[in-house]
């Protein structure tokens, strides 16, 4: 989420305001103990003794504005392992950080659309969508493979104003610099919500 929902952002403004960040779900609901062997693999040659999800947790120790960690384990085993970790303080140096950055931007690479949030799409959609918000929503969706934030987001937002108001005109398209299929994209996101 260092990127795909402006973490990094969020937490250099809640630091000029003086205000401490509390940090929920930082193994994205278990999506982040199951990497792909290759990520794996490069993790363990930079600190062979710590697991996937001591990664996520010595990531957010870097972060010296995150003062409380809030995660949710399914049994003992995953308590022990968890005050395991946080027996020491072991943050990530900037290379350890650089890499495991360059693995998330590989894993979102994957799934999600390329939105640099420009709006341009937004002048020309006749229904006044949000479309970048709609599609980094899109992306969160199809990144956590159905999680619960984008449907939570979208039940706060006018019934006018979600995905299933896109009349699929494509104006928006013909001015995205990234050539996103968006009218699919909100037909797909409508699909996978119901």
């Amino acid at each position: 989420d260092w990127k795909l929902q402006y973490a990094e952002e969020k937490c250099r403004i809640l630091e000029q305001a003086g205000i401490p960040v509390w940090v929920m779900e930082p193994l994205r609901g278990g999506k982040l103990v199951s990497l792909a062997p290759v990520h794996e693999q490069r993790l363990r040659a930079m600190r062979p003794d710590e697991t996937a999800a001591a990664w996520s947790f010595r990531f957010l120790q870097s972060i010296p504005q995150v003062v409380t960690i809030l995660s949710g384990m399914s049994d003992l085993e995953q308590l022990k392992a968890n005050i395991h970790t946080f027996e020491c303080e072991k943050p990530l140096t900037q290379a350890e950080t650089d890499a495991l950055l360059v693995i998330a931007d590989e894993m979102l690479s994957r799934k999600i659309l390329p939105c640099t949030a420009c709006r341009y799409c937004t002048e020309y959609c006749p229904q006044g969508l949000d479309i970048p918000y709609l599609l980094s929503l899109y992306n969160e969706h199809a990144f956590s493979d159905g999680g619960f934030l984008a449907p939570m987001a979208l039940s706060v937002m006018a019934e006018d104003k979600r995905p299933s108001a896109c009349i699929g005109c494509r104006s928006c398209e013909k001015v995205c610099p990234q050539q996103i299929g968006i009218a699919a994209a909100m037909r797909d996101f409508t699909q996978r919500l119901q």
